[in-house]
Parts: structure tokens; sequence; C-alpha cells
């Protein structure tokens, strides 16, 4: 009996100890933290791409249309009866402008391809009604980057009248020498900011300015801040802007001589 007694007392406090064992092991065990949550960045801001819709100045207002949802400039008009069209063909490369007066057509510009991708000639014409009157062409030629870097101007009669030279610096244009035969080469030369172009998402705008002449259209990649003619100072001018909250310029002032002219400038945006 006695030894029956012994040996549950032996099982009891093993139990006991074990028990307590487990217990101090529960106490003991090391508390693992949580991990923290890992930050998530918000997804980078998307850089809106405008295009020109409207330019303002006094006395005179430019309003832009384009093909639908394209960067491809269809139209320029003012106030004052004048536009001008530009079609394209059907795979989006310059074809025809148009120029009108109070409804009436005058002028007409047809483009020709060399390799059926880059524009290398633009036929000339008065228009009066039905009547097309050649007025000459002009050549264009390109750098390795495409950029325009030397048009030929023709009369009627295929002679040469005036040659164009474009030299760029980082994408814009810091030098163009204007050669009429047979007098020397008259030199411009051209500063720019670092911010976003007004016609920097305009289609073709180079080559289209040609024939617009209307200088937005011609400086692509960032703004123009000075033009200068050596052989004529009193020429030159200097160009000052304000920028919207996208980098592009909403206003702009022009300085030539005494003269001085605001430009406020409206866009929208181009569709991803």
């Amino acid at each position: 009996m006695m030894n029956i007694l012994k040996h549950y007392h032996i099982t009891a406090l093993f139990l006991l100890l074990l028990v307590l064992a487990c217990k101090k092991n529960q106490h003991t065990r090391p508390v693992i933290p949580e991990p923290e949550p890992v930050p998530v960045k918000p997804p980078p801001a998307i850089s809106k791409i405008l295009v020109p819709i409207k330019l303002e100045t006094t006395g005179l207002i430019l309003n832009l249309k384009y093909k639908d949802k394209t960067d491809l400039l269809t139209e320029i008009s003012d106030a004052s009866g004048t536009k001008t069209v530009i079609t394209y063909t059907a795979e989006q490369h310059p074809s025809e402008l148009e120029k009108y007066k109070n409804g009436k057509l005058f002028y007409t510009a047809y483009y020709e391809r060399a390799d059926k991708k880059t524009t290398s000639k633009v036929i000339m014409f008065e228009t009066k009604g039905s009547f097309y009157t050649p007025l000459g062409s002009y050549t264009l030629s390109y750098n390795n980057l495409q950029q325009l870097n030397e048009v030929k101007y023709y009369n009627h009669n295929e002679q040469l009248n005036k040659t164009r030279n474009l030299s760029y610096i980082s994408g814009n244009l810091s030098e163009e020498a204007n050669t009429t035969p047979p007098s020397s080469a008259e030199v411009n030369t051209y500063t720019f900011d670092q911010k976003k172009g007004i016609a920097s998402h305009i289609k073709y705008s180079q080559i289209l300015a040609l024939e617009h002449e209307h200088w937005f259209l011609y400086f692509t990649s960032n703004n123009i801040l000075n033009l200068e003619n050596p052989k004529m100072p009193l020429e030159n001018i200097s160009f000052s802007y304000e920028y919207n909250e996208d980098g592009y310029p909403s206003k702009m002032t022009i300085n030539k001589n005494t003269s001085v002219q605001h430009i406020k400038i409206t866009y929208k945006a181009l569709e991803p």
C-alpha cells in the first residue's frame, strides 16, 4: 500500500512540475512585434499635354482648332475674317493649306513628300475662284534629328530667290541665316527658356509656321526669350512669361524698342 501511495505522489509531483514548466514557458515566450505597414507611395502625377486654342492681345484674338482627339492643327482664325485651313492625308501628313479673307479663298499651298513621310516641297498659288496662278515653291531639308535646317525659295520660273539656314542648340533654334542673292546673309540669333513650349505639342508646327508666319508655331521645344539681329539692333525683341500650374506660358510680354505687347494664352489638354 505504501509503495502505491509513493508511486502516486511521484506521478502527481511530475505532473505538477510539467504544468509549471508549461506556464513558465508561456510567460517567458518572446513577444514578436507585428511588422509595421509599408507606406504606399501615391502614383506619380500625370503630366498634361496641352495645345493652345486661343491667343488674345489688344485688338487681336487668334483661335486654333484641331482634328478631333489629335495634335493636328486644322484651323487658325481671327475676328478680322482671316482664316487658314489645313487638311491632311489619310496617313496624317500635311496635304493642303488654304487661306481665306472674309470667306473668299485667295491662297493655296500643296505639300509634297519625297519618301511618303517627310514633307520635302511646298507649291504656292494665288487663288481667285477656280483660277490658280503659280507663285513659286520652296524646298525643305532636315538634319539627322529631323529638324528643319534649310529652306530654299523659288519663284514661278524655278529661280532661287532666298535661302534660309537654321541651326539648333538643345532642340531650340539658335541661329537663322537668310540669304537673298546677291546680298550676304542676314543672321538672327535666339535664346530660350527651359519651360514647355507654347506649340511644343502641335504636330508639324515648324513646317506650318512657314505659311502661318505666327512666331509661336515656329519655336517648338521651349519658349523664346530673345531674338537679336546684330545688323539691326532696333529690331531686337525680348520676351517674358508667366506660367500656369502645368508649366506652359499663360501670359506673354513682348518688348520691341518702346513697344510692349501682352498676350494671354489658353490651352486644352489632349486626351491620353
